[in-house]
């Protein structure tokens, strides 16, 4: 009889398959290890990292400890206290439910748990790979410690995919920002070696909010509670004065729990879309629902959630939203009194049916020379040449035609002259809504987008400079700008701020949370000095690591293109226009914008025919 080819998988392989689904880069273990020290009721939380967590992960609460008995345990694949049947799935109040966190990582690192409990048991417990090296007792003070070393130690090929120092410590702040702003009662300390990367104090979550993200848009965001359909929606958002947000500051919780929900996000956007089509508003938002309205035990890493109604969920956010900025606008809006006027009698007075004329209100008699109608039916006004514009004269480019010469309407005055038959002439291009260029050529109509144009010219001259290993020209300014960077940008900013200065930005510290810009590159505006900082600062924190020189150059080059690029709603000038439009002609691919969206489109001669049924 033939052996069966089915069999069961050893315990060592199931637990690297484990920890490949929960523990995917040092931020997951960070997250999972955060997370049941909250479970343990911890008021303290410590992190402290080496070489972006592959070397070495602390994490120390101040929680109720395990003793021996738990200690033995709590390494083991499905091992929990959080649930004790099937049912508890959906009745959750918890962070962590499914005990795969600890062994998960304990099968791919070197792990060393310490713990103490209030009866004074203390035990430490050393395991490599999953498996037991030692068990000692010793003296802890309350509370639980890992001890995380050689991440992947034992799948080098996952340790291959990790990124940069710089990139995992950025990831793992964007994990300790998202929990410490679901818990501002607590106190949450990060390390990155031996330098404080952020501390939070408890307080309330405006606070929190200051601290992770910034004190200057915590001020201004707006208060949110908003009830619907059992739905329960509260947090912080920014006004929609406040437009300059970035993608990564958009935090969402169910029950305090970090979530990715694309629905949710999408009716962020729809709530904010009438404010500004590129509006990336920065938001806190907590969700809270009866507990068989959702299920957060779909993803290993409990990052997605479902709804049994998502959209009741995405019409909910978005009504809690716009409602917000209802109350806003009715709490803010100026009154204007009236009753001190009406009571002086200002239109008050209503003329009776034995009038033959109305009064003229109060305020004409301040201007004598207004202009008046005689009393005769055939006669009229005719006002001064300085007073009116013709508004259906079609001026040459860049010139305004002399009224002169039309004051006086053929209608009223038979011998005015003909005008002359000198038809307007279009220039070679023009803007349309501030944002397309509109040309032509032997083909047909081209229509450009300048933003994307101006960002494929840019990208070109700046990659071509920086392979030379030259640098942008810059420009000192005479006052420096000042600007304020969150967390995630302090992080990041000390390895990133020789390639600003090679792209012409010269910043440095200012004190506490502040940077000012002494330098910026040349022909850029002032105005967009401290957006173009931001942004470049984003695409590093969300495209860091790299240590290939060619795509560090190339992420370099279309960072400065894409701030330094005309905008959509710019008013270009004639010449702009048209030196535009050559330079874009003359690089290698002026039918790609760096991001690959298109720079322009033809509409031919033979569709323009069509249209107009020819």
């Amino acid at each position: 009889m033939e052996s069966a080819k089915i069999h069961i998988l050893p315990d060592e392989i199931i637990n690297k398959i484990a920890a490949g689904e929960v523990i995917e880069r040092p931020a997951s273990a960070v997250k999972e290890l955060l997370e049941n020290a909250i479970d343990a009721g911890a008021t303290r939380i410590q992190v402290q990292i080496e070489q972006g967590g592959k070397q070495k992960i602390v994490v120390s609460d101040n929680g109720k400890g395990m003793g021996q008995a738990d200690l033995d345990l709590c390494y083991l694949r499905h091992t929990t206290s959080k649930l004790s049947s099937a049912d508890d799935l959906f009745h959750l109040h918890t962070n962590g439910f499914r005990g795969e966190a600890v062994a998960s990582i304990a099968a791919v690192s070197k792990m060393t748990i310490t713990s103490a409990t209030d009866q004074g048991e203390s035990n430490r417990i050393v395991l490599h790979g999953g498996n037991v090296i030692e068990r000692e007792g010793v003296a802890a003070s309350r509370g639980t410690t890992f001890l995380i070393e050689d991440l992947f130690y034992n799948t080098p090929v996952r340790r291959t995919f990790l990124g940069s120092e710089v990139a995992e410590s950025s990831k793992i702040l964007d994990v300790v920002l998202k929990i410490a702003l679901a818990h501002p009662e607590i106190r949450i300390d990060y390390k990155v070696g031996e330098k404080s990367v952020f501390i939070g104090v408890p307080g309330e979550l405006r606070t929190r909010i200051a601290e992770a993200i910034g004190s200057g848009i915590a001020k201004k965001m707006l208060p949110v509670d908003y009830t619907e359909a059992g739905v329960h929606v509260t947090g912080f958002i920014s006004p929609t004065t406040e437009q300059n947000g970035k993608r990564y500051h958009q935090y969402l919780y169910l029950r305090n729990r970090p979530i990715e929900n694309k629905a949710i996000a999408k009716a962020i956007s729809q709530a904010y879309e009438p404010y500004g089509v590129n509006c990336k508003p920065v938001t806190v938002l907590f969700l809270d629902m009866p507990d068989m309205e959702f299920d957060v035990n779909v993803h290993p890493a409990k990052r997605e959630v479902r709804f049994a109604n998502q959209n009741l969920v995405f019409l909910v956010v978005t009504h809690a939203i716009r409602e917000t900025f209802r109350e806003d606008l009715e709490k803010n809006s100026p009154l204007i009194d009236l009753s001190s006027e009406i009571a002086d009698g200002i239109g008050t007075e209503v003329p009776t049916s034995d009038q033959s004329s109305i009064a003229s209100p109060k305020f004409q008699e301040f201007n004598a020379s207004a202009p008046r109608f005689k009393d005769s039916g055939t006669s009229r006004y005719t006002p001064d040449k300085d007073e009116v514009q013709d508004l259906f004269s079609q001026p040459e480019a860049g010139k305004l035609i002399s009224l002169e010469d039309s004051l006086q309407d053929p209608l009223w005055n038979k011998e005015a002259p003909e005008p002359e038959n000198t038809p307007w002439a279009p220039p070679a291009v023009f803007q349309t809504a501030n944002t397309y260029i509109v040309s032509e050529d032997s083909e047909g109509l081209l229509v450009i987008d300048q933003h994307a144009a101006h960002s494929r010219i840019l990208y070109e001259q700046a990659l071509e400079i920086l392979k030379n290993g030259g640098s942008i020209d810059s420009q000192e300014l005479l006052f420096p700008e000042l600007t304020e960077f969150s967390r995630m940008e302090r992080e990041i900013f000390d390895s990133v701020k020789d390639s600003l200065k090679t792209l012409g930005f010269y910043v440095e510290p200012f004190g506490g949370s502040e940077f000012q810009i002494r330098s910026i590159p040349c022909n850029l505006p002032i105005s967009r000095a401290a957006k173009s900082v931001h942004e470049f600062l984003e695409d590093c924190i969300e495209n860091g690591g790299k240590a290939d020189l060619a795509k560090v150059q190339e992420s370099m080059a279309k960072a400065w293109a894409k701030t330094n690029a005309f905008q959509a709603g710019d008013k270009l000038k004639p010449e702009e226009m048209s030196r535009l439009v050559s330079q874009l002609m003359a690089t290698e691919d002026p039918l790609k914008s760096p991001y690959g969206t298109p720079t322009l489109m033809r509409i031919s001669l033979d569709e323009l025919a069509k249209k107009f049924s020819r």
